[in-house]
């Protein structure tokens, strides 16, 4: 009898890795991905060595292949260096760790899977062996060993089990990302990145974060964030109950404190510039925290359900380690499905639960850090 495959709900880093490694290990999988194949994640994320270099051999690259192919200054050549000193907090961040294109990422990790595009997940159901995946198309599928990789508001997580609560952390971010022209580039970006894609510096408790998302011979995409701790609980920066659908809601009391940023250097002066941030995308970030309880995973395993990487313990954006974490898991939940099969994946919760637990408590240690820091701007 064919075995049955393992249907994986998110088609980011994380169910990528998953499916590529079970590929690997000649387990089927079948990918669930809510969006559109075409290109949308076209930013920079930061990998480490420690999460990386396992991944080389499921994809058969050597690590200069791998980083060539996915670095964010790869087309000209480059390897995605970061230089820990141009940062304030580099936190894990060392001298093989590099900046990866997240699409050009994620194209390499679906090479040769089965991902069923625009297949949202409306909810899952039990069923007397196991459960029902219904998706918004009316489509029904039945499998008695579904893992949800769908973020840290994932709705497989959602319909089974949902009271897990979010952590907000008292801080306040803000992100955007603009295109540069080649020439502005190397006259006011260029002599303070040098070889580095990401450079930062820190005003008080302000810490102002630029990063290259991609390079390109006449262009390039630049990321920016505004960070610091929330004022307290009238600070009209700092809206943590704000839905999901409210990102995009800048209140003008943020121009006004960029307007206050004064004597900054290039290139910041250039980029957090308030009248031309006002005729931008921006997006307010919330500095989630989740960690489902070890009962409520164990009791959805019965049933057939499993998780890995941020919709079971999401770290913040800032001080977080979330792309590592994914591949990570990817790899590892890989590994036990192909010696053990599902069965074998509570014994895998068991060991990785108190690595997430102080990944967590690092990722807001980091965030502290990272704001606390003496650090003057470069």
């Amino acid at each position: 009898m064919p075995q049955q495959p393992v249907r994986i709900i998110g088609a980011g880093i994380g169910g990528l890795t998953l499916g590529r490694c079970l590929l690997k290990h000649r387990v089927p999988a079948v990918l669930y991905e809510r969006m559109p194949p075409t290109p949308r994640h076209g930013y920079g994320v930061t990998l480490h060595a420690s999460s990386y270099m396992p991944l080389l051999d499921i994809l058969g690259l050597d690590e200069f292949t791998f980083r060539r192919r996915t670095a964010v200054d790869a087309s000209l050549g480059g390897n995605g260096h970061i230089d820990p000193r141009s940062m304030v907090y580099p936190g894990n961040t060392n001298s093989v760790s590099f900046r990866a294109h997240r699409e050009k990422l994620e194209k390499l990790l679906r090479e040769g899977l089965d991902v069923q595009w625009e297949h949202p997940l409306e909810k899952v159901e039990e069923t007397s062996s196991g459960v029902a995946l219904c998706l918004q198309n009316g489509q029904r599928v039945e499998s008695s060993c579904v893992i949800g990789v769908d973020g840290p508001q994932s709705n497989t997580r959602k319909s089974l089990s949902p009271d897990t609560p979010f952590g907000i952390l008292p801080y306040v971010a803000f992100n955007g990302k603009r295109r540069v022209k080649r020439a502005l580039f190397d006259s006011i970006y260029a002599p303070a990145f040098k070889d580095s894609n990401v450079l930062e510096m820190k005003m008080d408790d302000r810490v102002l974060n630029l990063s290259i998302n991609e390079q390109q011979a006449d262009m390039l995409s630049v990321s920016w964030i505004f960070s610091r701790p929330a004022r307290g609980s009238t600070d009209p920066l700092h809206k943590p109950n704000r839905p999901v659908s409210g990102a995009t809601d800048i209140p003008e009391e943020f121009f006004e404190e960029v307007e206050t940023l004064n004597g900054l250097s290039q290139p910041f002066k250039e980029v957090f510039n308030a009248e031309k941030l006002r005729m931008e995308r921006v997006l307010h970030w919330l500095m989630r925290t989740v960690l489902v309880k070890q009962q409520e995973l164990h009791a959805l395993a019965k049933k057939g359900v499993f998780f890995m990487g941020d919709s079971v313990h999401a770290e913040p954006i800032l001080g977080g380690e979330g792309a590592n974490n994914a591949i990570t898991d990817g790899i590892e939940l890989a590994k036990c499905i192909s010696a053990s099969g599902p069965g074998g994946i509570l014994s895998w919760y068991e060991a990785k639960y108190p690595v997430w637990e102080r990944g967590i408590r690092s990722s807001e240690n980091a965030i502290i850090a990272m704001h606390n820091s003496q650090k003057a701007a470069l």
